[in-house]
């Protein structure tokens, strides 16, 4: 009997052991998939950070909806997504037993902790709501925000158990921060960079009790905290600063000096301590001094105690990082967040995907697994173009610190960089052949030798600055969109590659063009861009012209919201174009069958701007990079 249960025992480690470590672990390429993807890479943006009362679970709220961790393992338990654009503030409820939510669509959504569920929406008075806040006893919640154009009575507050919306607070343009005092009977708000105010409100009248000044003008308040005493109000800036107030006399007694703009503000639960969230880093402070204890120089947007105050926790664009608070020591990090993702590209073998970020990074991802691989440093300013050779044994990295950097694919080491001697670069490609790279930014085109790293030549003649580059098939020509000096008037430029000379002009007939490229025979040139429409609106269109003549073809404005992103499958069969981020809402993916330039379907998924596409070799999987931060993955097997 004894040596039965030891051989199963040992089957079962075995079993076990037969498995990944981490088999039993949350798949989260998978959670909460928009209908038709097949994965996400990547997590998204974080804006905001909440712990729940118990301490059990951390909220964030990232671009992509409000992940929900498990703070005893720190494992991913639920992805809650659904609102239209992206997720700004989260927090939760004084019993804990609710989260709420406000984002880009005007809506403070209400989820169930128990079951991650969504219970209620409800509709603030104006367009985008930057941050959502319970009364101290759960009654009450305020939200702050605004529109583009700029809205008075720009808080709102409603009854938290019925929904009911009780009244406006506030004369302001645009109010990014907003807090209730310990005892709930005043709300403090925070306000863009137009009035650049602190103002405290009565709760009850909504009669404006004082104002505080002395941030520095047109810099944005991001953040507002009391003590938990309630004698201190602590408010983050734009203007490199956190500085404190006496909440009863409006006066300010102390600033806290950042080298770049405060992002986020806290105090921790006996008030003696106040941490700062910067670009620049994470500070920590006494309160009552102004002593600046210790100093992180981790970039952050948020950053929270736990209940028991024994650790907090940082949000940066790379990630979450657990704290302890007594020995400063880093806990736990977790990853897979990141800035926009302005680039996407398919290796040749169709096994790997590299991704530009705006955090100045490169990612590498196992395109079978959707798993982060690599990530790669170096460029000092945001990565705008990634382009694997056509022999898939270099990729380059174009980025706005005016650089192409040209990596190793197996090895992923630097081998040169190029410098864009006329500016910025936005769009890089490599010819058919894979010796030359080209590069468009600024107002300039360069053109390098890919084994030497030397300049070939530099093309000018666009008047403001150039968005997308493509090589024709042959690679004896170049093709450039943009936008010219007169304000807008967006073109496409030809190229003579070997004499480095202007070939034509095409005026696109829309406002700006930001992608332009070849079909797979190279006879017709493909733009994409927008225009502006009636009253402020934004519309896009894609034009076709005949790549030899200049001789206008078709123009496709249906559906199309404003195009940032195009391509075509492998075959040439299928064009797809991605849509702008207008007004904070999402950006679509359109699919169009281009022998008859007809329709197919529009692709939801992303929150803001789809800003670059790149099918897979085979044409099976189309890969999407937005600007919410993440990559998606969708299954186009079965699409002729």
């Amino acid at each position: 009997m004894k040596k039965s249960i030891i051989l199963l025992f040992l089957v079962f480690i075995a079993f076990l052991m037969s498995f990944p470590f981490n088999s039993f672990a949350v798949d989260t390429t998978q959670m909460s998939l928009p209908e038709g993807a097949i994965a996400r890479l990547g997590k998204g943006i974080i804006n905001e950070i909440a712990y729940s009362p118990n301490g059990k679970h951390l909220a964030v709220a990232a671009s992509v909806g409000i992940w929900i961790y498990d703070m005893e393992t720190y494992q991913e338990v639920a992805l809650l997504t659904g609102p239209e654009g992206h997720t700004n503030s989260v927090v939760f409820s004084p019993d804990g037993n609710t989260i709420i939510s406000g984002g880009d669509d005007g809506k403070v959504y209400f989820w169930e902790v128990n079951t991650w569920e969504r219970s209620k929406t409800l509709t603030a008075h104006f367009y985008m709501l930057h941050r959502v806040a319970f009364s101290p006893d759960g009654n009450t919640i305020a939200g702050s925000g605004g529109t583009w154009e700029g809205l008075e009575d720009t808080i709102n507050l409603w009854n938290a158990n019925t929904g009911e919306f009780l009244k406006f607070v506030g004369d302001i343009f645009d109010t990014y921060s907003v807090c209730f005092s310990p005892d709930g009977k005043t709300l403090v708000s925070g306000d863009d960079r137009v009035k650049n105010g602190i103002f405290v409100w009565d709760v009850n009248t909504g009669e404006l009790l004082k104002t505080l000044i002395g941030h520095e003008e047109l810099e944005t308040i991001n953040n507002i905290v009391f003590s938990p005493d309630g004698n201190i109000i602590a408010s983050a800036s734009d203007d490199n600063t956190v500085r404190l107030w006496n909440s009863q006399t409006g006066l300010l007694f102390h600033t806290l000096k950042h080298t770049a703009q405060v992002k986020d503000v806290v105090f921790s639960a006996d008030g003696k301590t106040l941490i700062s969230a910067g670009v620049d880093g994470i500070r920590i402070w006494n309160s009552h001094t102004a002593e600046l204890i210790n100093f992180i120089e981790i970039p952050a947007v948020s950053v929270v105690f736990s209940p028991d105050g024994k650790t907090y926790v940082s949000g940066s664009s790379d990630g979450i990082r657990v704290w302890d608070a007594h020995t400063k020591e880093l806990l736990k990090t977790i990853e897979d967040y990141s800035d926009s993702v302005s680039s996407v590209a398919y290796s040749p073998d169709g096994n790997s995907i590299i991704s530009g970020n705006l955090n100045n990074t490169i990612r590498l991802w196992d395109a079978k697994t959707a798993r982060i691989v690599k990530t790669l440093t170096g460029h000092t300013n945001s990565v705008t173009s990634v382009v694997y050779s056509p022999d898939g044994n270099i990729f380059a990295t174009g980025s706005y610190d005016n650089t192409i950097r040209l990596w190793d694919a197996h090895t992923y080491v630097h081998r040169k960089t190029l410098n864009a001697h006329k500016g910025s670069v936005s769009s890089i490609d490599f010819n058919p052949d894979g010796d030359i790279i080209v590069c468009g930014g600024g107002k300039a085109i360069d053109i390098f030798d890919v084994y030497t790293g030397e300049p070939l030549k530099s093309l000018t003649g666009h008047t403001r600055y150039v968005n997308c580059i493509a090589f024709s098939l042959d690679g004896n020509t170049i093709a450039s969109g943009g936008v010219n000096e007169s304000n807008f008037d967006g073109v496409v430029t030809l190229w003579d590659v070997q004499k480095g000379e202007h070939r034509r002009t095409i005026m696109s007939r829309i406002d700006e063009v930001n992608s332009v490229i070849y079909n797979t025979d190279g006879n017709m040139i493909i733009a994409g861009g927008w225009w502006s429409g009636e009253e402020g609106s934004l519309s896009g269109g894609i034009l076709f012209w005949d790549a030899h003549t200049g001789e206008h073809l078709k123009t496709l404005t249906e559906y199309i919201e404003g195009v940032q992103s195009m391509v075509l499958s492998p075959d040439g069969n299928i064009l797809v174009s991605g849509d702008m981020h207008y007004m904070g809402l999402a950006g679509g993916i359109n699919v169009w069958e281009t022998n008859t330039y007809k329709h197919q379907e529009t692709i939801k998924g992303h929150t803001s701007s789809v800003d670059s596409l790149a099918f897979s070799p085979d044409g099976k999987t189309l890969a999407s990079g937005g600007r919410d931060g993440t990559i998606l993955l969708w299954d186009f097997s079965d699409i002729p």
